[in-house]
């Protein structure tokens, strides 16, 4: 028999961004219902993690709603909306989305993005909503972010990617949103948070790539490569995403050999040549990859070096 969820509640407010979440409870103040995690939580039950007190359920026209901006999730998979379409019309739909009002008389989603989805391949005019009022357009992003990282289907660049964009948002008293209260508010600890935004140490161009593939490498392997980045070897790192994404290489496999091949450059370097200044030896120059290292000798300050290397290029 398939597993059934109970409909969770909506979001709480986050006016007080920095408060604990509130004890979950239902509109009228019951307790809601307490729900073991399963694959297939994500199906239909909505995941905000709070209730807010206030909030209205009705439905909604499908035509009345905007997309959120804040979506995380970047790929939707087709034949995963198509079976919540079908579970939906056979049984239902278990948890309303949840919207806040615009000025306009329209709505923006905040979360049931995928349950809209099944709604419009069925034709649907109107969906069940909780309506939830006077909550911040900084607040409806992250609630849009609690609710999709709660299913644990992001995957980590899409993670990452919503939390860099929290991050660059002000709450609404005009403060700068902190990691560590970003990864209270939806859950998260702090090192998840930190590992998911390795991603943007890679270059431009490799995260072109992942904007197209999100699911290209995992976060740990993002941040190996973002070493080899940082060391200059950019190309490699590309080359080793381009193996993995249009070559049929393994996540590990592509990683390993853009390993391997910054070894090889590093191995076969030249010797440190001496860099030399009116007779005096003020340092040692190596060639590393894309990079050119620099030691300073004989009590030669780097600024002195700066200074010298300038004066010779004018």
């Amino acid at each position: 028999m398939k597993q059934r969820l109970a409909p969770r509640m909506p979001l709480a407010s986050l006016k007080a961004y920095d408060a604990q979440p509130e004890d979950i409870a239902s509109p009228s103040g019951a307790a809601a219902p307490v729900e073991d995690a399963a694959p297939s939580a994500d199906v239909q039950a909505g995941s905000l993690p709070a209730p807010q007190s206030n909030a209205v359920g009705q439905d909604i026209a499908i035509e009345l709603i905007d997309k959120s901006p804040h979506q995380p999730r970047l790929i939707f998979d087709p034949e995963a909306i198509d079976t919540l379409a079908s579970s939906i019309e056979e049984s239902g739909l278990i948890s309303p989305i949840t919207v806040r009002p615009l000025e306009n008389g329209r709505y923006e989603l905040i979360g049931g993005e995928r349950r809209l989805r099944a709604h419009q391949i069925l034709g649907r005019k109107a969906i069940p909503a909780f309506v939830i009022p006077n909550i911040t357009a900084t607040d409806a992003a992250i609630g849009a972010l609690a609710d999709n990282d709660a299913k644990r289907s992001l995957c980590d660049y899409e993670r990452g990617k919503a939390y860099k964009r929290a991050l660059e948002m002000q709450t609404e008293t005009g403060k700068p949103i902190t990691q560590g209260s970003l990864a209270k508010r939806i859950g998260v600890s702090d090192a998840t948070v930190s590992r998911c935004l390795a991603f943007f140490d890679l270059p431009p161009d490799a995260l072109d790539l992942l904007d197209a593939k999100p699911n290209l490498i995992g976060a740990k392997n993002a941040a190996i490569l973002a070493t080899l980045a940082k060391r200059g070897h950019g190309r490699i790192v590309l080359q080793a995403l381009k193996k993995i994404g249009q070559d049929g290489a393994s996540e590990q496999g592509g990683v390993n050999w853009a390993t391997a091949e910054v070894n090889k450059i590093s191995k076969s370097a030249r010797e440190a040549v001496a860099l030399n200044f009116g007779g005096r030896h003020i340092g040692d120059v190596v060639a590393d990859g894309s990079r050119v290292v620099i030691s300073c000798k004989n009590g030669f300050s780097p600024d002195e070096l700066i200074s010298k290397l300038q004066e010779l290029l004018k």
